[in-house]
């Protein structure tokens, strides 16, 4: 179906209606409704953001380009258009000044938005608490007819049923969009793919696309882009190729002016050079934790109990991926979070008595212990810290809520405010939980879950007591703080155990993922480009899913885990190296 356009501003009349009055009409009816025609024409031209003033006062910082970028894109584009800001200059907001703008003024009533899984929930939170434009998320095929503003993961609704041929959510088909809006819209550079292929089937009169590098190996993949954008734009691909592509080099185009002036018609794009935002460094500090002779003896009982003693009650081994995915985090979380898991083990009848028995003799061992080495370290983090500058903030995160409080309950002997940060908190509860972080506490300690989607620029020291696998969760650990405002160097810590593959797998995500020069937003379309951005068929994060697997073909030898590991950030290293170079080319074009 081809896509369905209306012009709202009816701008393309105005000079038919400039000199309205020197026409001879037939009738006074049909001059009447002219000058009616004319008088909406001009009510409904956009030369300012009637909503911004109301809008302000949610906003962290007030940035010029965003309200300008998005009158352009309503005044000039009439909402369609590609927003194709570099990476870090808040193309959310902007996005959502265009929708509370429509929505006032009445150009729509029924809103798709499109996202990478990641960040739907981030797309919600934002535009309740900056816009307060409530949003519901599609959640299964029935969901369509229930919002008239609905969010989705764009992974999920694009799923393609081949025995019957028809998309599993073609109801969303069935629905004529006022707007629609794609986030990361780089992921649509391939026509061939079910993604491209949804999307161009839905009927939209506005399209927002989003992305900072429309294309990455070949200029046919910003054709493609624009394509889904506006019909016929840059003519027929083989137009197209014609007019614009070097087959010696397909990043170049022949007649670079004549392409760009074509793709002004259709994109704003600001650099950070033009406006007042900066980022600050991220410093990694790995800190490496030495265990004591008690706590190795513990995590080499650990590792042999994933390794050769982890057996269901029938005598079957369990499958080593999924012990070392569900129980080795929550076991090298903290001591506290390993009694918690090896109790349950032992206490579970679906494992073989040996087993259980194994389990519960690390748990005494545990209960033996007369150190915690990295609790000792953390407190030693935190102490150094506020010895620098007392008022200074420090945010720790953690992967489990019972690592979290044993972590609470440690640090208050130091006369310390300490805040804690979980799931289940509605959204007055995190507003407080801020507002005091920022006014009075000194630490606020967070599982993954109770941060997500909230802005902390006011401090700058992260803790990680425990790491991810998964480079992304990091990613959005750290870009709780490293947001547009934030004024000093980060400084991120991340605690290594010392002779363990966890000081492997800190070094890969902090030192050659998380923490390389990267301007937040980057890393995922890096992984993205990589094939690495998604779940597994397995349903495991990807990285994660190679790390596990590094871990178990190493059979705890951290000699060839390592290599496994260096093997990784090669193919990263790599990544980036093409990144940096598509990042170079898509400048070159879109900022000629």
């Amino acid at each position: 179906m081809e896509d369905i356009i209306i012009n709202e501003s009816f701008s393309d009349y105005e000079d038919l209606f400039g000199n309205i009055k020197k026409i001879n009409f037939d009738s006074e009816e049909l001059l009447n409704l002219k000058i009616e025609a004319n008088e909406i024409s001009r009510e409904n031209e956009i030369n300012e953001l009637i909503t911004y003033p109301s809008i302000k006062k949610n906003l962290v910082y007030e940035l010029p380009h965003q309200p300008e970028g998005a009158l352009r894109i309503l005044r000039e584009f009439n909402g369609n258009a590609l927003l194709a800001d570099e990476v870090g200059l808040g193309k959310t907001i902007t996005t959502g000044l265009i929708l509370k703008e429509c929505i006032e003024r009445g150009f729509v009533k029924r809103v798709l938005i499109l996202t990478p899984p990641s960040l739907v929930d981030q797309w919600v939170a934002e535009l309740k608490e900056k816009f307060e434009i409530d949003f519901g998320i599609i959640e299964n095929e029935n969901d369509w007819e229930k919002y008239n503003l609905a969010i989705a993961s764009i992974d999920r609704v694009k799923s393609y049923d081949r025995e019957n041929k028809k998309f599993k959510h073609e109801q969303c088909h069935n629905i004529s969009w006022d707007l629609l809006i794609v986030d990361e819209a780089h992921k649509l550079k391939d026509r061939r793919t079910t993604r491209w292929k949804f999307v161009d089937k839905i009927q939209k009169k506005r399209f927002l696309i989003l992305t900072a590098t429309p294309f990455q190996n070949d200029l046919i993949e910003l054709y493609n882009l624009l394509h889904l954008l506006k019909r016929g734009h840059l003519g027929t691909v083989n137009q197209f190729k014609g007019q614009f592509l070097d087959r010696g080099n397909k990043r170049i185009p022949i007649n670079p002016r004549d392409l760009k002036r074509k793709l002004d018609e259709v994109m704003v794009r600001r650099k950070r050079s033009e406006t007042t935002v900066s980022y600050m460094k991220r410093i990694p500090r790995i800190v490496s934790v030495e265990l004591s002779k008690e706590e190795t003896e513990i995590y080499e009982d650990i590792c042999e109990l994933l390794k050769t003693r982890y057996f269901g009650v029938n005598g079957d081994k369990i499958n080593g991926k999924l012990a070392i995915y569900a129980i080795l985090p929550k076991i090298t979380s903290s001591s506290i979070s390993a009694i918690e898991t090896l109790t349950n083990i032992s206490n579970n009848e679906k494992y073989h008595n040996d087993t259980k028995q194994f389990a519960l003799g690390i748990v005494e061992k545990y209960k033996n212990l007369k150190k915690d080495s990295k609790i000792e370290k953390l407190i030693e983090i935190v102490d150094e810290l506020l010895k620098e500058d007392r008022n200074q903030k420090i945010l720790i995160y953690t992967k489990h809520p019972t690592t979290l409080r044993y972590i609470s309950e440690k640090l208050k002997p130091y006369n310390l405010k300490v805040l804690e940060f979980m799931g289940g908190i509605d959204r007055e509860g995190k507003t407080a939980i801020i507002k005091e972080f920022k006014e009075s506490a000194n630490i606020l300690i967070s599982t993954e879950t109770g941060c997500e989607g909230l802005n902390f620029q006011f401090c700058h020291n992260i803790i990680n007591y425990d790491l991810p696998w998964n480079p992304m969760s990091v990613e959005q650990r750290i870009g709780r703080i490293d947001r547009i405002g934030q004024n000093h160097d980060m400084n991120i810590f991340s605690l290594a155990t010392k002779g363990t593959m966890e000081e492997h797998v800190v070094d890969l995500i902090i030192n050659k993922m998380c923490c390389i020069g990267l301007v937040i937003g980057e890393l995922p379309i890096i992984l993205f480009n990589l094939g690495l951005d998604g779940k597994s068929e397995n349903g495991y994060n990807k990285i994660e899913e190679m790390l596990m697997n590094k871990f178990i073909d190493s059979k705890n030898n951290l000699e060839i885990f390592s290599k496994g590991v260096e093997e990784i950030a090669q193919m990263i290293e790599e990544g980036m190296e093409a990144y940096s170079n598509s990042k170079k080319y898509n400048e070159e074009i879109l900022d000629s």
